[in-house]
């Protein structure tokens, strides 16, 4: 298949393919990511372990899950039981599926994120469903309960801390709620939001029961086999401390004598926080922001009804987006779709989707802003630009309005800046977006950030037909600009957010020039756009007489030795501008081509001043403008090859060594990876 520059399809990079059990399993597989808060994980599947948070510090998340055949019971999710056999793994943008053997059943275990692309509310809504069906392997009929109980360990990060709950029991839903005693509003401890409300919840019936109490009480009452497996409906109201005899919230359900279960037993677990984000306006006074699904409901009970009775179309609508995001994947290759479907909750996963409310004290859904947390690094920046910009191809893919609504509360609390750049990100206390104006730290990152902002903000007109944001920002979309113009080719001042001053970095700030010419073109600015396009096409033939050496692009100017993964010409192709010339990009699959045979196991190092480094989601973007699908496989490969590191337990990180897998530096624990492929 011949690669042409200006055809595109829009492809998603994750780590697991629609693929039943595929062995062995990553270290870590998702099961709950709904929000920068709301992400859970199971490490090392199929040995026993406990869900835990994202950030590897052995963070535990109680949630079990147990299913008693005939008096006898099998763990299917913690730690504490007599475990059933994990057989396989399926794993799809929305889902985890885990299939195991109890006794004499086949359990299948469905974690489900839905990620819905044409509806606001109900992406915004954080919960999640886990739902089981099971088959008898003998065909014969079994006296069969299932129990799963969450702990209070999802309400902080410090397991010292008093927490106080209730059960809410109703005709057509049960749910429990779990929160601190004394919440701390946006504030963290170990990475945990500190001002979350956790609920449990299960659809009511006559065969339903639910309990709260201490973890080994409740879960060795169903696991006796002296007892019916049904719980007793009561409340401990002994509030107190998370470790003190471990809390857990229980539902249950008796599905009698059967040979399968065909109808799924579905429970759902949420982490909502109100409010959300705090916005600083160009005033210098602070907004609260609330998710966006409170737009349409009133009350949580309402929300959590919805959310349950929604599941038969929810899981529907989530088979439909997998089976889409997985066709466009294969058509580039296997490897790639086994790359697809865990970035696609983790991308997800990374922001909040919010609203705010209007003077009548009404909520204003034509208000909607999205923000972006650093997870991974456990920096708490809002907004990074950086990661933003990896980020972006997915939320075109999605839905491109998303792209605006992120882009917005960005380029909206910049309007009044006196800064002439665009700023990195928005604070480094998310969830507090109040901005980030200090010259010292900001200045330094000034190219990337212009330059991704500017690219950005075309790339989403071009993908939504929106123009609007182009004429609203085009002041500080000019102003960054003229910025870059002036200050892309200065050597010694400026670096990247990897800390990198090369001809990469520069490429970014010359395409972004470039496309400032499109957005000028686009708002009727004629004379701007010819002033941008023609400083652009200067700045190039600059660059290229400096950058270009032994028919290759280097990552230190003036050392033919030197190279790196050129991640940056990908704007040129996002943006179709057709600006560069097609030899660069030949050359530079070529030289790529030269250095995968002595490549590590797991990656090209992004650049040869750190020859071991290997960044794997600018890895995704240099793949994406090879130009041929040998080299741009290969590449590929080598991502898939660590996304498959089951040696260790972390989430397929951004940063880490090429030849060992093990994630460095501030690792990033999150993939910002979706890619748009050029291809024919």
């Amino acid at each position: 298949m011949i690669i042409r520059p200006l055809q595109y399809t829009i492809f998603l990079v994750s780590t697991l393919s629609f693929i039943r059990a595929q062995a062995p399993w990553p270290g870590s597989i998702p099961l709950a990511i709904r929000s920068p808060y709301f992400n859970c994980w199971l490490p090392n599947p199929g040995a026993g372990s406990w869900p835990t948070f994202w950030n590897g510090r052995n963070q535990v998340l109680g949630w079990t899950g147990y299913i008693k055949i005939d008096g006898v019971s099998f763990e299917w999710l913690g730690f504490d039981g007599n475990e059933g056999i994990l057989t396989g793994t399926e794993i799809t943008p929305t889902r985890t599926i885990l299939t195991l053997k109890a006794g004499p059943m086949e359990l299948e275990v469905t974690f489900l994120s839905p990620i819905e692309p044409t509806d606001l509310v109900r992406q915004s809504f954080p919960f999640t469903y886990m739902y089981l069906t099971a088959n008898a392997t003998d065909g014969a009929n079994h006296s069969v309960q299932v129990y799963s109980d969450i702990s209070a360990e999802w309400a902080s990060g410090d397991n010292g801390t008093e927490v106080t709950w209730s059960t809410t029991p109703g005709d057509d839903l049960v749910f429990h709620k779990v929160q601190r005693t004394s919440p701390l509003p946006m504030q963290e401890i170990n990475d945990q939001a500190e001002d979350v409300t956790v609920y449990y919840a299960m659809a009511n019936g006559p065969n339903m029961t639910w309990q709260t109490g201490q973890d080994l009480i409740l879960r060795g009452q169903f696991n006796s086999n002296l007892t019916s497996g049904r719980l007793n409906n009561t409340e401990d109201k002994d509030f107190r401390v998370i470790s003190s005899n471990w809390p857990v919230f229980a539902l249950s359900m008796d599905l009698g004598s059967v040979s399968e279960i065909s109808t799924p037993v579905v429970w759902a677990l949420g982490l909502v926080r109100d409010p959300t984000i705090s916005y600083g306006l160009g005033d210098g006074s602070i907004q609260s922001r609330s998710s966006f699904f409170w737009t349409q409901y009133s009350t949580i009970g309402d929300a959590i009804g919805a959310f349950v009775e929604d599941f038969p179309n929810a899981r529907q609508r989530a088979i439909e987006l997998d089976q889409k995001i997985t066709t466009d994947a294969l058509s580039i290759s296997q490897g790639y779709a086994d790359l697809v479907s865990l970035s696609a909750r983790q991308t997800m996963g990374g922001i909040d989707i919010t609203t705010s409310k209007g003077s009548d004290n009404q909520w204003n859904a034509s208000d909607t802003m999205i923000f972006m947390k650093s997870v991974g690094d456990s920096s708490r920046r809002v907004n990074p630009t950086e990661l933003m910009f990896a980020a972006f191809p997915a939320y075109l893919y999605l839905n491109a309005s998303w792209a605006g609504f992120l882009l917005k509360s960005s380029l909206q609390q910049q309007t009044a800046s006196a800064n002439t750049y665009a700023a990195p990100n928005l604070g480094s206390l998310y969830p507090s977006a109040v901005g980030n104006t200090s010259v010292t730290t900001t200045e330094p990152l000034a190219i990337e950030s212009s330059g991704d902002m500017i690219i950005m903000a075309l790339a989403h007109a071009q993908s939504s037909g929106d123009e609007s944001m182009l004429n609203s920002y085009y002041a500080p979309l000019k102003t960054w600009a003229n910025y870059l113009i002036i200050n892309t080719l200065n050597q010694t001042m400026f670096v990247s957010s990897d800390g990198q001053n090369n001809p990469n970095l520069a490429i970014k700030g010359i395409i972004a020039v470039r496309a400032m010419g499109e957005i000028s073109q686009i708002v009727g600015q004629a004379d701007d756009a010819s002033r941008f396009k023609d400083q652009a096409s200067m700045m190039l033939q600059d660059w290229g007489s400096r950058a270009i050496l032994s028919n290759h692009i280097t990552s230190t100017y003036g050392q033919s030795a030197s190279w790196g993964l050129i991640y940056n010409l990908f704007p040129d192709r996002l943006l179709k501008l057709d600006f560069l010339n097609q030899t660069i990009y030949t050359n530079q699959t070529t030289f790529y081509a030269a250095q995968i045979p002595t490549a590590g196991r797991y990656g090209i190092g992004y650049d040869s001043n750190i020859p071991d480094q290997v960044k794997s989601h600018w890895t995704m973007l240099a793949a994406a403008t090879t130009t041929d699908n040998s080299t741009r496989d290969d590449l590929v490969s080598l991502m898939r090859s660590r996304a498959w590191l089951n040696s260790d337990t972390s989430q397929f990180p951004t940063d880490y060594n090429a030849v060992s897998g093990a994630v460095t530096g501030t690792g990033g624990r999150s993939r910002y990876a979706f890619q748009r492929w050029a291809q024919s």
